[in-house]
C-alpha cells in the first residue's frame, strides 16, 4: 500500500507541473523573450548574482534541469557559447514551449536538446560525466526524491565541474513573515499547520503536490551526502517579501499570535545597503541559493 500511495503522489507531481507553468504565453519575438529575463532579474533582486547566470561556458555542456519553458535555456544560449545546452523536464507542455522560443531566437537544433523525464523515476538519461555545469533553479523542493536527483546530477557532472541550485529557504522572510504571519495569523488561513507545511500553499498554489524548504546547513547536508562540495550563498528576495517586511515586520514582531521562533527570527533581521533583509549573515530571502562542486579525479 505505501508503494502505491508513493507511485501515486509521484504522478501527481508530473500532472500539475504540466498544467502549471509560470508562464503559459508563448513569446512573440525574441526580445520579448530577453526581457522577460531581465523583468525576472528586476522581480527578484539578488537572483543574478546568487545564481550565476548567465556566467563564462564557452565551449561547455551546460544542463538545465527543470528548465520549464525555456528562461535560461534562451539566456544560455543566447548570452554564452555553450557548445551544447540541455534542457529536462517533467512537462512536455513546459518543452514544446521551450523549443518555440529557441526557435524565436533562431538557435540551430546541434546547439541545445529537450529530454522529458518524471518524477517517478530520478535516472537522467545522459552518459555519466558528460556535464560541464549544470544548474537547477526552484525544482529540488517539488520532486519526491531530491537526494536521488542529487545523486544523478553528481553522476553526470564532469570532475571539476560545477553548479548552481536553488531551493526554498526556511530561514526566509517568506516563510516567517508572509506565511506564518500574514497568511496564518492575520489571514487566518492554513492556522492549523506548521509554517513549514503552510508554505506549500503559498508558494506555488493550493493544489501544489510538493514544496519542502530547507536551511542552508540541512540543505548542504544532502548535497554532501551526493558526492558533492556545497556552499550556502543565502536566499535571495523576492519583491512580494520586500513590500511584506516593509509592511508588518514591525507589527509582526509585536504580536504574539504569532509564534516565538517566528518573532525571534525577525527581531535579529538586518538590512543590508541596499535594504535586503540578512539573518545571521546571509540573506533571507526566499531563494535559498547553493554552489555544488565535484572534486578532480584524484592522480593514479
Amino acid at each position: 500500500m505505501r508503494l502505491l500511495n508513493r507511485l501515486a503522489s509521484r504522478r501527481r507531481v508530473d500532472r500539475y507541473w504540466s498544467g502549471h507553468l509560470v508562464r503559459r504565453e508563448p513569446f512573440k519575438t525574441a526580445q520579448e523573450s530577453l526581457d522577460y529575463l531581465e523583468w525576472r532579474f528586476s522581480e527578484y533582486p539578488l537572483f543574478r548574482e546568487f545564481s550565476g547566470l548567465w556566467g563564462d561556458h564557452d565551449g561547455e555542456v551546460v544542463l538545465d534541469y527543470g528548465c520549464g519553458p525555456g528562461n535560461d535555456l534562451a539566456g544560455f544560449l543566447v548570452h554564452t557559447d555553450a557548445t551544447r545546452v540541455i534542457g529536462v523536464d517533467v512537462s512536455d507542455t513546459a518543452l514544446e514551449l521551450a523549443r518555440q522560443r529557441l526557435a524565436l531566437h533562431e538557435i540551430p537544433e546541434s546547439r541545445f536538446e529537450l529530454i522529458q523525464v518524471s518524477d517517478s523515476k530520478p535516472e537522467i538519461p545522459l552518459d555519466t560525466e558528460s556535464v560541464d555545469f549544470f544548474q537547477c533553479q526552484g525544482v529540488l523542493q517539488h520532486t519526491s526524491d531530491p537526494g536521488s536527483i542529487l545523486k544523478e546530477l553528481h553522476r553526470v557532472l564532469k570532475p571539476g565541474g560545477e553548479a548552481r541550485v536553488m531551493v526554498y529557504n526556511r530561514d526566509s522572510i517568506w516563510l516567517n513573515l508572509w506565511t506564518a504571519y500574514v497568511v496564518q495569523v492575520l489571514q487566518g488561513q492554513y492556522a492549523d499547520l506548521p509554517a513549514e507545511r503552510a508554505l506549500q500553499f503559498t508558494t506555488d498554489g493550493p493544489d501544489c503536490p510538493i514544496a519542502r524548504c530547507w536551511r542552508g546547513e540541512d540543505f548542504v547536508a544532502l548535497c554532501r551526502e551526493a558526492g558533492f562540495d556545497a556552499r550556502f550563498l543565502g536566499g535571495y528576495p523576492s519583491r512580494h517579501e520586500l513590500e511584506q517586511l516593509s509592511e508588518h515586520w514591525e507589527d509582526a514582531i509585536g504580536d504574539e499570535r504569532l509564534g516565538r521562533e517566528h518573532r525571534e527570527f525577525l527581531r535579529e533581521i538586518e538590512l543590508d545597503e541596499d535594504g535586503y533583509p540578512t539573518w545571521r549573515g546571509k540573506h533571507a530571502g526566499v531563494g535559498g541559493s547553493y554552489v555544488l562542486s565535484k572534486a578532480q579525479r584524484s592522480a593514479s
